[in-house]
């Protein structure tokens, strides 16, 4: 049994400008040990993706469908209480500001301390004593002294080392790292990026990496789903997807990645916008953007399977679809402008 199981996950917002349709039968897989990682551009529904199955949503956001299996119990239909004890313990997450997820008033040791409290049976000093060895696993220089600092006397890369040891204060079984390297410069992000490695690799634990980055992806993870209008677009390995992405808007996220062999060169950005998750388009969300769209893009589109761990949601795989590009077919691009 894989220790995540996520099936037709549907989540939306209920707002008063209309219902936005965040998530859109999300199916995900986790093995112990692995790190997977979810990548797309913002609104595509990563970080939703994983505060609905701790149930953290933001005001207005409802679960309206699907089931997600953690270590073989249902989390969306687990009652509050044991889901509340679970999230700490055999859950932990990283989340994306770690200057807004930690309180300022309190010192970083005693925001420990009380997960450890909570979720173990320890003395204070007992827990004093782990937030010390935690700070000294998340490399933080002097920890028994930096224990009794506030979070504004942290540099942001150690702010975020602080979070992730509160994370892994219980050891979970899964972490779910929520943008952990936004606004650091990119010396601090390798360092964090390569905790993260041999914290799974010491722990066993296994990690849901969201970023928008595939620079990230390709250095940490094991495993990726690109996720766009509430959709799984592409799911492969690290290495297949990068040697061979399927999905148009897979390749429109590489291509817009700066290459320092190709220095003075325009980037090639993805045109036009997201869609509007109030009415998504129909078919293939991508479909408005696509340069190789064409009719049957505004169908449902099923899920082909490339090899047997590497998947794509696009028309282009099927054997019998004609290549026809996005400026002759006349009926789609009147129909999806």
């Amino acid at each position: 049994m894989s220790l995540l199981e996520v099936t037709g996950l549907t989540t939306a917002y209920h707002t008063r400008r209309g219902r936005v349709q965040s998530v859109r039968g999300v199916d995900l897989r986790l093995e112990r040990g692995e790190i997977l990682g979810l990548v797309g551009e913002s609104g595509s529904g990563k970080s939703v993706t994983c505060m609905s199955l701790l149930r953290l949503l933001k005001r207005g956001g409802r679960i309206e469908g699907g089931t997600a299996y953690f270590e073989g119990e249902d989390l969306l239909a687990m009652p509050e209480g044991k889901l509340a004890r679970l999230r700490g313990d055999r859950v932990g997450v990283v989340f994306q500001d770690p200057m807004s997820a930690l309180n300022p008033t309190m010192t970083v040791g005693r925001q420990i301390t009380e997960v450890l409290l909570r979720h173990r049976r320890m003395t204070r000093a007992e827990a004093r004593a782990r937030a010390v060895e935690l700070f000294g696993l998340v490399r933080i220089p002097s920890p028994a002294a930096r224990i009794d600092s506030y979070p504004h006397e942290f540099s942001g890369g150690m702010r975020q080392r602080v979070m992730i040891a509160m994370a892994l204060a219980c050891e979970p079984a899964l972490l779910i790292a929520d943008e952990p390297t936004t606004a650091l410069d990119v010396t601090i992000q390798r360092q964090i990026l390569a905790l993260l490695k041999e914290l799974r690799d010491r722990l066993g634990m296994a990690i849901i990496l969201v970023t928008h980055d595939l620079g990230v992806i390709a250095e940490t993870a094991d495993r990726v789903m690109v996720l766009y209008g509430g959709q799984v677009m592409e799911e492969a390995p690290v290495a297949d997807l990068f040697a061979a992405p399927r999905h148009p808007y897979t390749r429109g996220l590489m291509a817009a990645i700066p290459d320092p062999r190709r220095a003075g060169e325009a980037l090639a950005p993805i045109p036009g916008t997201p869609p509007d998750m109030r009415a998504p388009p129909p078919g293939c969300p991508f479909a408005p953007r696509c340069p190789e769209a064409r009719r049957q893009c505004l169908d449902p589109s099923p899920v082909y399977e490339v090899s047997a761990a590497h998947r794509a949601r696009c028309w282009l795989l099927d054997p019998s679809a004609p290549r026809v590009g996005w400026g002759e077919d006349p009926i789609l691009r009147e129909t999806t402008r």
